[in-house]
């Protein structure tokens, strides 16, 4: 069992009270990658409107102890629509001896505690995480570590999660999205630890697995484009937010149209029928051909055809787009036929980025939109009834 000096038993109920939550286990698995106490300490908190109340677990607690000890600073940076170092005091210096060291340190410690009760609750409506990830990066320099709690739903440009659909893109297209926009945050030689990233709390609603594994995924991506090393610490949440205000936008989660007895349905993100960019590979073929079991129902009626209408982003050479877009149509007819729908039922054909449906999905400057990108990767199915 880990055991914590009497300061940061205070300090771990100061920040259980400030966010509502309950302790985590004094348990918690080792992180998988390297932290060290001779280097700065940034945490990021997004204790805001649509996040589940916070849990701190006890390695990051420790963490904090051992740093400061050490005589490195640790920062707290508050997560809303505008991100704000709310702690920015340096580490006191080496008081002379154990006990008078141990006390100075102890303050410092409990000035943490402090700014996090008074400070740290969100001030600014909506959230930027990219812009408190990158003071936090700022803040822990080269060999530091990043400690950043949120829901990851970030609802501010230029990762606006709700308008731009950004909770199915891919997560490649969206680091090359802010690579061309040079806001890759610089996390070189830097530990980021995410937290309580994919959940939830109402109004916003809860993602299903697919969705909170992609949210952990674009962070993920974005932080090791910067060249940090990436832990993720399952968290327990909580039911219930940190505060209902400022106001911040409530993403919306794909919806599932079901196949219709004759018309048309879009076999897209919203039903896991998605495709890796720039390949006919879906990004999951088991919940492909789980999504796709309901269409191959409706086509085991003989009355019933389906032409199957491949598309893509606007992405590569447009003479590829077509013969791709084609092979994503095929892709679905294919489990079509294990599932037992007569081939002979099935037509096929691809319209790359040209059909009457394409989502625009270049910005100003031509560079690829990942939330639009994502959606056109789709095959549209249009089932009619024969008399």
């Amino acid at each position: 069992m880990i055991r914590l000096p009497v300061v940061i038993v205070g300090l771990t109920l100061v920040l259980t009270t400030a966010c509502g939550g309950d302790p985590q286990p004094n348990n918690p698995p080792p992180l998988s990658c390297p932290t060290t106490r001779t280097a700065p300490l940034a945490l990021a908190i997004g204790a805001r409107a649509n996040v589940p109340k916070a849990n701190i677990p006890t390695v990051v607690q420790s963490l904090m102890t051992d740093v400061a000890r050490a005589h490195q600073p640790v920062r707290l940076i508050r997560l809303d629509g505008a991100p704000e170092a709310v702690f920015n005091v340096d580490a006191p210096p080496f008081a002379g001896n154990d006990a008078a060291d141990r006390k100075v340190t102890d303050e410092y410690l409990s000035k943490i505690g402090k700014a996090f009760a008074d400070q740290i609750r969100a001030k600014a409506p909506q959230a930027d995480v990219l812009g408190a990830l990158t003071l936090a990066g700022r803040a822990a320099g080269s060999g530091g570590t990043v400690v950043l709690v949120d829901s990851g739903l970030q609802t501010t440009a230029p990762l606006r999660f709700g308008e731009d659909g950004l909770l199915t893109a891919e997560p490649s297209d969206v680091v090359k999205y802010l690579k061309e926009q040079k806001l890759i945050p610089d996390l070189a030689r830097e530990t980021v630890v995410l937290i309580g990233f994919g959940d939830t709390a109402p109004p916003q609603p809860a993602l299903n697995t697919r969705l909170h594994n992609n949210v952990v995924a674009i962070w993920r991506a974005i932080a090791e484009a910067g060249g940090a090393c990436v832990a993720e610490i399952p968290s327990v949440p909580a039911t219930q937010a940190v505060v209902q205000s400022p106001e911040v936008a409530v993403v919306t989660t794909p919806t599932v149209a079901p196949p219709h007895a004759c018309g048309s349905v879009d076999l897209g993100e919203a039903n896991s029928v998605s495709f890796n960019p720039d390949t006919a590979e879906f990004r999951d073929r088991e919940a492909a051909k789980q999504s796709l079991t309901a269409l191959a129902g409706e086509l085991n009626d003989p009355h019933k055809r389906v032409e199957l209408v491949g598309s893509t982003a606007s992405d590569g050479p447009i003479d590829g787009r077509t013969s791709k877009s084609l092979e994503r149509a095929e892709a679905v007819k294919s489990v079509l036929i294990d599932l037992g729908v007569p081939a002979d039922r099935v037509t096929t054909r691809g319209v790359g980025s040209a059909g009457a449906d394409h989502i625009p999905d270049l910005d100003a400057n031509n560079v690829l939109l990942p939330g639009p990108a994502a959606r056109n990767r789709k095959v549209t199915a249009n089932v009619t009834c024969q008399n």
